[in-house]
């Protein structure tokens, strides 16, 4: 069995910059699944699904779908602000 040694192309650490980028890409991404935008949620998660299962789903369970989107939007924007905080942290670390 042999070892490889991981390099930077093999197991890339992530830099503060990176952690950043992906960061603020979980924020945005998560507020597109704002509570605040429910309905518009909502309505076009019930146009894209019309006619199939998960369309009658969330017809018949709104209130489910809501608890869901708006879980969603909290674990999203928990990710995206570790994310940051972790390159704030590796920065600092960095310095030194």
């Amino acid at each position: 069995m042999s070892h490889r040694a991981h390099t930077a192309a093999t197991c890339p650490l992530p830099s503060a910059a990176r952690l950043e980028t992906r960061g603020v890409f979980w924020l945005v991404a998560a507020f597109l699944f704002c509570p605040c935008h429910l309905p518009l949620t909502l309505g076009l998660a019930g146009l894209l699904l019309a006619g199939t299962a998960a369309g009658a789903l969330l017809q018949s369970y709104p209130l489910a779908a809501g608890v869901l989107v708006t879980a969603v939007w909290v674990a999203g924007t928990w990710r995206g602000f570790h994310l940051l905080n972790a390159a704030r942290h590796f920065a600092s670390s960095a310095k030194g």
